[in-house]
């Protein structure tokens, strides 16, 4: 899964810097740590820093020009926004995860229904 987290304006790549760090952004990046290790491609853009970077995600600039620059961070999974104005707890990246496996799962696949003899066992001895 593509990840992109567009954050607003902070002091460094991350905002786990300075001497008053936001509880919000040290967790953020203990789950970006976690989602690379899970294979996922992450990539963050601070608009301060790495602002030309917005430019490659037309519903982010959309919504900055709607919303404006308190509407960020902005959370994308695979090109679309999914959430805005915060950063998402370790159980809703879970549920991101869970809801993009179950998406991913080709609708052709056909389940073959197991013969039966009619008993609620499949097979002799199993009960």
């Amino acid at each position: 899964m593509k990840i992109t987290i567009l954050d607003p304006a902070l002091c460094c790549s991350t905002g786990v810097c300075g001497p008053d760090v936001d509880d919000a952004l040290i967790q953020t990046s203990a789950n970006v740590k976690w989602l690379k290790s899970l294979g996922h491609d992450v990539r963050r853009h601070n608009i301060s820093n790495d602002g030309a970077s917005f430019n490659e995600y037309p519903v982010a600039i959309d919504k900055l020009q709607q919303n404006g620059i308190n509407s960020l961070p902005y959370i994308l999974l695979n090109e679309e926004l999914v959430l805005s104005g915060r950063y998402p707890e370790k159980a809703e990246w879970e549920a991101f995860i869970s809801k993009s496996r179950k998406s991913e799962i080709p609708l052709s696949i056909k389940i073959q229904p197991v013969a039966s003899d009619g008993s609620c066992c499949s097979g002799k001895g199993c009960c």
